[in-house]
């Protein structure tokens, strides 16, 4: 939720096989969901920016945008940063879960191998995947990281005296119903009544969904069939 900065740079000073591996990121993370509610929303890929900062710091023209640019251009070490972001992105701190619908901006970056060309791409990539890392890990200590799952839109028809099971077992899959349009009996008063089909609407995660042909059928004697169809993703409850 809302836009979260690391506590000035994050260090990262460590000798692998002997080499030496040090550098220094300043980062923020943004969310790019409407901070007046989730809803459902479709999970797009983290979008990572760089400050007028971390261009000069690479050569690069500090009033540019990487929209209007190819990364095949940039320097290796600027290459290697962006890959330390976006792994540790993609990792995530919940569970197997990647991240999603968020900008991550690096605001500065700094390392004392700044004239080592063979050790800087190395050192920015660890640098940068550390400093992701760290503040996705106060991050989830905090609570603020949500889990997203798929929900569908579901309609069921389904014999109208057969409505309340149906209600109920959509209950235990963390359903929620948004409507139920009742058959018309019509002019011709009970006959046939028994038979006469409701519309069932509602909002489902789609791993709750898996199977349920059988499990309606079971319901319903037979009777009642479903279509579901996706909406968007949204926090997973409990």
């Amino acid at each position: 939720e809302g836009t979260v900065e690391t506590d000035g740079f994050v260090e990262y000073d460590r000798s692998v096989g002997g080499v030496r591996l040090q550098g220094a990121v300043r980062l923020r993370l943004s969310s790019r969901i409407s901070s007046n509610g989730v809803g459902c929303v479709p999970p797009e890929e983290p979008v990572v920016t760089l400050s007028r900062e971390t261009r000069a710091y690479f050569g690069l023209d500090p009033k540019g945008s990487s929209e209007d640019e190819s990364e095949h251009k940039y320097p290796p070490s600027l290459k290697a940063l962006l890959s330390g972001v976006r792994g540790s992105l993609k990792r995530g701190r919940v569970g197997p879960y990647p991240l999603a619908n968020l900008e991550c901006r690096i605001l500065d970056v700094d390392s004392e191998l700044s004239n080592s060309p063979e050790t800087l791409p190395g050192a920015m990539r660890a640098a940068a995947a550390n400093a992701v890392t760290t503040l996705l890990e106060t991050l989830a200590k905090d609570g603020r990281l949500l889990v997203l799952e798929p929900k569908m839109n579901v309609e069921i028809s389904v014999p109208r005296e057969k409505v309340g099971f149906v209600l109920s077992d959509l209950t235990g899959r963390r359903g929620v119903v948004d409507d139920v349009a009742m058959g018309d009996d019509g002019a011709g008063g009970s006959a046939g009544g028994d038979h006469i089909k409701a519309l069932v609407k509602a909002e489902v995660p789609l791993v709750e969904i898996l199977g349920y042909a059988n499990s309606l059928r079971s319901l319903t004697g037979g009777e009642g069939a479903f279509s579901a169809e996706y909406k968007g993703h949204a926090p997973k409850e409990g």
